[in-house]
């Protein structure tokens, strides 16, 4: 943080580890630390950023798909992602975002720092991370997945296309 001093951060959640990273950014001036906002706030604090970020341990980012991230892309902004190559967190974020190997601070860094000296490819991965979410995590595109998985395994034929009207996402839509 003290490495883009003209970049802000803020970081919301009381999860295991807040008062350890609390205490560790003791001093630093461009943290802002919030406190879980209310469910109809959500799209308000999701979209007041330019970017998102995704740490994560080594080794996390190959257990489960954090439901935080269709927000974050959902937003329309860009996330940086710790990631091992080949995991599912990794493949959804390339070419929407950055990511670098969970565990990697100075990539992790280093992928923020170029985000904010690249304001123009930061839009355009924000809006290929907007696009994918409506196309591939609304809640209408997992269902119709869901359906379509549900008629192969049948042996019926299904539809390979979205009804028109479930290509569309909410401001944020969760879908989990």
């Amino acid at each position: 943080a003290q490495q883009v001093p003209d970049v802000e951060f803020v970081i919301c959640g009381t999860g295991a580890d807040a008062e350890s990273l609390q205490s560790q950014a003791s001093g630093i001036t461009n943290i802002y630390w919030l406190t879980p906002q209310p469910s109809e706030r959500f799209n308000d604090l999701l979209n007041c950023a330019d970017m998102h970020l995704l740490p994560q341990r080594a080794g996390a980012a190959d257990l489960v798909m954090p439901s935080k991230l269709t927000g974050m892309m959902a937003s329309g902004r860009p996330v940086v992602a710790c990631a091992n190559a080949g995991t599912q967190i990794a493949d959804v974020v390339q070419g929407r975002g950055k990511v670098v190997d969970a565990g990697d601070a100075q990539a992790f860094a280093k992928a923020i720092t170029w985000l904010v000296d690249h304001p123009e490819d930061r839009k355009d991965l924000g809006r290929a991370a907007r696009t994918y979410a409506v196309t591939h995590l609304s809640r209408e595109a997992i269902l119709h997945q869901f359906e379509c998985d549900l008629r192969e395994v049948s042996g019926r034929v299904a539809s390979t296309e979205l009804p028109p009207e479930s290509n569309r996402l909410s401001e944020v839509e969760a879908v989990g």
